[in-house]
C-alpha cells in the first residue's frame, strides 16, 4: 500500500470522527435546551421602539447606547432591546414598559451573560461549545471573560477574528501566548477566507462543487468551536484537525480551479482560432469577387 492510499484512509478516518462528534454534539445541544435561560416574552413593536425613542433624547452613556446598538449585528438583523432586557418597548411609558409585569431585567448579571446569550433561541451552539473551555469556569466564578468580552455590549459584533485582539487576551494572559493564539486564528481565516473565494468563482463557472461545500462547511464548524473553545489542548487538537481539512479542500479546489482556468484558455484559444479562420476565408472571398470583377 503507497504512502498517497495511507493518507487517503487516514484522512477518511479523521473525517468520520469528525462527523460523529458533530453529530453527538447536535443532539447534546438539543437535549440541553430546557436547562438553558428562557427568553422573557417578548413584545416587539410595529413601528418604532419606545426604549430606542426615550433614550434618543436622554444625554451620556444612555444616549451612546442607541448609537451603539445602531452599529451592531443585532440592530442589523432586527433584534432589539427587549431580546436582552426584556421590558415592553411597545408603551410609550418608561416605568410601565420596564415594570415586573412584562419581565424587565435591567442590565443582566455578567456571570449569567454567557448563560443568557446562549439561550435555545439564540446562541445554543456557541454556548455549547463555550462551557467546555476554562474560560466558562472564569464565568462562573467572578464574570469573566463572557460573550460581552470579545463581541461586545451594546454595540455586538459578529464572529470575526476582528474582534479578538492582544488587548483583550493579555489581561489574564502573557503577550506572547495572546499573540501566538492571535497568529493562529488569523491564519486560519486566511485560509478559510481564500477557500471561500475560490469556491465562489467555482459557483461562478457551475462547477460542481457540492462536496466541497460540505467539507468547507466542517472545517468552519471547527474553526467556530475553536475560538469558542480556547482550551490549550483542545485548540491543538482542533487546531491539527483543521489544517489538514484545509489542505485536502485546497487541493481539491486548486485542481478545479487549474481545471476550469485551463478550459476558459482553451475556449479563447479556440474562439480567437475560429475567428481568425473566418476572417481568413472572408478576405479570401472578397478577394476572388474583386478578381472577377476586373476579369
Amino acid at each position: 500500500m503507497n504512502l498517497k492510499i495511507l493518507k487517503n484512509y487516514f484522512f477518511l478516518s479523521l473525517v468520520l470522527i469528525l462527523q460523529l462528534s458533530i453529530n453527538i454534539e447536535s443532539q447534546e445541544i438539543t437535549s440541553n435546551k430546557d436547562s438553558q435561560v428562557i427568553l422573557p416574552k417578548t413584545y416587539t413593536p410595529k413601528e418604532k421602539n419606545s426604549c430606542v425613542l426615550c433614550h434618543e433624547k436622554l444625554k451620556g452613556k444612555l444616549k451612546l447606547v442607541v448609537d451603539l446598538w445602531g452599529a451592531s449585528v443585532h440592530a442589523k438583523r432586527g433584534n432589539q432591546c427587549h431580546i436582552c432586557h426584556g421590558g415592553n418597548p411597545t408603551i410609550n411609558s418608561a416605568s410601565l414598559s420596564k415594570s415586573k409585569k412584562f419581565d424587565f431585567i435591567g442590565k443582566p448579571d455578567k456571570k449569567n451573560i454567557t448563560d443568557f446569550c446562549g439561550r435555545a433561541e439564540c446562541h445554543s451552539l456557541a454556548y455549547f461549545q463555550f462551557k467546555k473551555s476554562p474560560h466558562y469556569q472564569s464565568v462562573l466564578k467572578n464574570g469573566t471573560p463572557n460573550c460581552t468580552s470579545c463581541h461586545g455590549k451594546h454595540n455586538i459584533q459578529k464572529s470575526s477574528v476582528n474582534i479578538i485582539t492582544e488587548k483583550t487576551c493579555s489581561g489574564c494572559h502573557s503577550i506572547e501566548y495572546s499573540r501566538s493564539i492571535i497568529k493562529t486564528v488569523f491564519s486560519i481565516e486566511n485560509e478559510i477566507t481564500e477557500l471561500e473565494k475560490n469556491l465562489q468563482f467555482l459557483k461562478a463557472k457551475n462547477a460542481e462543487i457540492g462536496d466541497i461545500e460540505s467539507r468547507l462547511w466542517k472545517i468552519k464548524h471547527l474553526f467556530h468551536e475553536f475560538v469558542h473553545i480556547f482550551s490549550r489542548k483542545d485548540m491543538e487538537f482542533t487546531k491539527g484537525i483543521v489544517e489538514l481539512q484545509i489542505a485536502s479542500a485546497k487541493d481539491v479546489i486548486k485542481s478545479k480551479v487549474i481545471l476550469i482556468k485551463r478550459l476558459d484558455l482553451l475556449y479563447i484559444l479556440t474562439f480567437i482560432f475560429v475567428l481568425i479562420v473566418i476572417s481568413g476565408f472572408s478576405i479570401y472571398i472578397f478577394w476572388i469577387n474583386i478578381k472577377k470583377q476586373k476579369a
